[in-house]
């Protein structure tokens, strides 16, 4: 039997050598860049900021083995922390103090490229004609350059946006509303974009009180695919407003599992001091997955979102300010304000949802865009209280028509209620499926697109679990209908 020569032995050994050792030889540590013999919170930065570029130019990991807990300070020329492809902090709590600047701390950027296409590709879906879009995986960015609506009270115009996935030419997704109008004035960009998964987990934000302006904890754009999973993120009671602790924008199937946020900065009860846990824009298929989030204003903030999953969050407050298709909450338990939408199409889904002292869908006037869309609640437990006792609340503002076509005619929901379940202290005798908030005079318009309400099932109790005898109403003011309207109501005996 012939034996391999030493040479070959040689080649052999240092394969299985590589092979064994490649994991760690991918990885750099900040102890790499200084971060042991650092003296201030400005160096440890620094050490953190230069592992994540040189792990972002060499393709590497960064390792956080080793470190438990920091205190960092953000200096005068401070840059966003560049995030690769997996950044796994192990469990690290960071407390960091920002003297200089609002920013991100971390970021994920992708560039943008603009792009002349005819609106009528977009709707049917077809770009294999297109040669930017022909092959591989693009993210299409579209924005109307005409005014969606304009926003009554706050003085700025409204612009929607939609964002497709194509994949070799053709595209995944659906925008949410026509594109090939009249109206439509297309502008566009591209994205060449990675599907495998990027991740961002284990890290404690800890905001310090000390700070004079804001941390947001992460900002991503044109990304497919990312994963943000075990974070915890605390800001201490400030004057500071307009917080954005995850900014996400132009992206498609982002995931946000296990995540809490514990404050914002966001006002205390002052008119539009506003500021959110979740700052999004222009995203297709969105998930949220035990997500527990608190904040003066109200956590979510959001436009252009389309197919968004809640499951077994607890919430104070989720917006789709305007322009917006199919959102499904499962297992939520939502507290305090509302949800919040305007401009919606597609199906709203509660499926096994809790709403405490708090409106579950509340129809926001201000954009004057009333759009046709569904509700449906499954298995829901809602309990009333003297602010908080009607289901869908359409507010309403003595205004003329939105000149947008798309949106002239005001269209109320349709509501499909199986098996609520209603709990409603002595002080509160009446629940409302439908709460308009105008004068009589706005009601004598008829309303678009509502047809059907149908309520499949309803039981009440007190708090102490005693049957209660709840008063359910339509609404608490006469409506009219363009559509004759179907209401069938079925309590459980």
């Amino acid at each position: 039997m012939k034996h391999p020569s030493p040479s070959w032995l040689a080649i052999i050994f240092l394969t299985l050598f590589l092979d064994f050792f490649s994991p760690c030889m991918a990885q750099i540590s900040p102890f790499d860049f200084g971060l042991r013999e650092a003296t201030d919170g400005i160096d440890r930065y620094w050490a953190l900021y230069k592992a994540h570029v040189e792990a972002r130019n060499y393709g590497l990991e960064v390792n956080y083995d080793g470190i438990d807990t920091l205190d960092i300070v953000l200096p005068p020329d401070y840059q966003s922390i560049p995030i690769g492809p997996r950044t796994d902090f192990g469990g690290l709590t960071l407390y960091v103090t920002n003297r200089e600047r609002h920013g991100a701390l971390f970021a994920m950027y992708n560039s943008t490229n603009d792009l002349s296409l005819p609106k009528e590709m977009v709707d049917n879906g077809d770009f294999h004609t297109v040669p930017e879009l022909s092959t591989g995986d693009i993210l299409l960015i579209l924005r109307d350059q005409k005014p969606w609506t304009e926003r009554i009270g706050y003085g700025y115009r409204v612009y929607r946006q939609d964002i497709l996935w194509i994949h070799d030419g053709y595209a995944v997704n659906t925008p949410i509303a026509p594109w090939n109008t009249d109206s439509t004035d297309l502008g566009a960009t591209y994205a060449v974009v990675d599907t495998a998964q990027k991740v961002f987990r284990g890290l404690t934000l800890h905001r310090t009180e000390i700070s004079d302006y804001k941390t947001y904890c992460l900002h991503i754009s044109g990304q497919h695919n990312v994963l943000v999973e075990n974070v915890h993120v605390t800001t201490p009671k400030s004057k500071m407003i307009a917080d954005a602790v995850f900014g996400i924008s132009n992206s498609v199937r982002v995931f946000f599992r296990d995540v809490t946020v514990d404050g914002t900065y966001s006002g205390y009860g002052r008119w539009r001091d506003w500021g959110y846990a979740f700052s999004l824009n222009n995203l297709w298929d969105t998930h949220f997955e035990r997500v527990t989030a608190d904040g003066n204003w109200g956590v979510f903030g959001t436009n252009n979102l389309s197919n968004t999953t809640l499951a077994d969050c607890d919430l104070n407050r989720f917006d789709i300010h305007c322009y917006g298709r199919d959102a499904l909450l499962q297992r939520c338990t939502l507290r305090q304000r509302q949800t919040q939408f305007s401009s919606m199409y597609g199906t709203l889904t509660f499926d096994s949802c809790q709403f405490i002292d708090c409106i579950p869908v509340r129809i926001r006037s201000s954009y004057n865009a009333y759009t046709p869309f569904d509700i449906e609640m499954n298995n829901c437990t809602f309990e009333l209280t003297p602010r908080y006792h009607s289901l869908v609340n359409v507010m309403l503002l003595d205004t003329a028509d939105n000149a947008r076509p798309e949106l002239s005619v005001k269209c109320w929901p349709n509501l499909t209620i199986n098996n609520l379940t209603v709990i409603a202290p002595a002080m509160v005798r009446t629940l409302n499926l439908y709460e308009p908030t105008g004068t009589l005079s706005e009601l004598k318009k008829p309303v678009g697109y509502i047809n059907n309400i149908s309520v499949n099932g309803l039981t009440a109790f007190r708090p102490n679990g005693k049957p209660a005898k709840v008063n359910v109403r339509l609404s608490n003011k006469e409506f009219k209908t363009v559509k004759e309207l179907e209401y069938i109501f079925k309590p459980l005996m």
